[in-house]
């Protein structure tokens, strides 16, 4: 074979290649995706039936772009991580990844770390008259955190877990009644609590963040396996639709 014949057989392969990878991003995937049922504005909330917010406009920006035919339903934290092991669910957000969780879900690629849905700040909410010290905090009645969140796990690790669990639109008010010594929950959702609960005059976020982490879509193992390239995509896409966001 001389180097005309060679190039332009290479050539055709290559274009042959773009076209089923093309034809094959083209084919509509139907995608199942579990959420956290409470309400968590900005991020997550309901309007009219329908599950709306920031992380929804993400999420349905990647899964039209990547010719995705999404469907979303909520349930309890872990029932939702129960549905994706078990397949009834594809994926869900939004997790915080660990050690342990890399065990059962399939994250995007750790190199480069761009694929996640959104960059979340967890401060404690403390009673304003009262302060509060990371470094000479000694608990008294303790520190609460939503049920299955990993800052619960941290809470407990460092011996500051109060033993009642509350969720956030429970806890945030036992911390301005001084049940409790501070709670744990992403930033802006528990600023945007405190101004529904009317408490934003008695409640306040630390500066510094206890954990500073990256959310993600994770996906059952078994389904990544099988529909790989279109799951990378979405990814991809993801964050595409989340830097238009910022």
């Amino acid at each position: 074979m001389n180097l005309i014949v060679l190039c332009r057989t290479l050539l055709i392969s290559f274009i042959v290649g773009l076209i089923s990878i093309k034809s094959y991003a083209s084919k509509q995937l139907e995608l199942t995706i579990c959420h956290e049922a409470n309400s968590y504005p900005p991020y997550i909330y309901a309007e009219e039936g329908l599950s709306t917010g920031l992380l929804v406009d993400i999420i349905e920006q990647s899964a039209h772009l990547s010719s995705i035919r999404l469907t979303l339903y909520s349930s309890s934290w872990l029932r939702c991580q129960k549905d994706v092991q078990s397949g009834r669910a594809d994926a869900l957000f939004a997790m915080v990844k660990t050690k342990e969780r890399e065990k059962l879900f399939q994250f995007p690629p750790d190199e480069p770390d761009v694929f996640f849905l959104w960059h979340a700040q967890y401060p404690v909410f403390y009673e304003r008259s009262r302060g509060f010290d990371y470094e000479n905090y000694i608990p008294n009645k303790g520190i609460a955190a939503p049920l299955g969140y990993v800052v619960k796990d941290l809470l407990k690790k460092k011996n500051w877990l109060s033993p009642y669990p509350y969720e956030p639109s429970e806890g945030l008010p036992m911390v301005a009644a001084n049940k409790l010594d501070g709670y744990v929950v992403e930033r802006l959702i528990g600023e945007k609590l405190l101004e529904q609960l009317k408490i934003s005059n008695q409640v306040e976020a630390t500066e510094i963040s206890l954990l500073n982490t990256n959310w993600y879509v994770p996906f059952n193992r078994q389904f990544y396996q099988a529909n790989k390239p279109k799951v990378d995509l979405f990814w991809s896409n993801i964050a595409i639709a989340r830097d238009l966001q910022n």
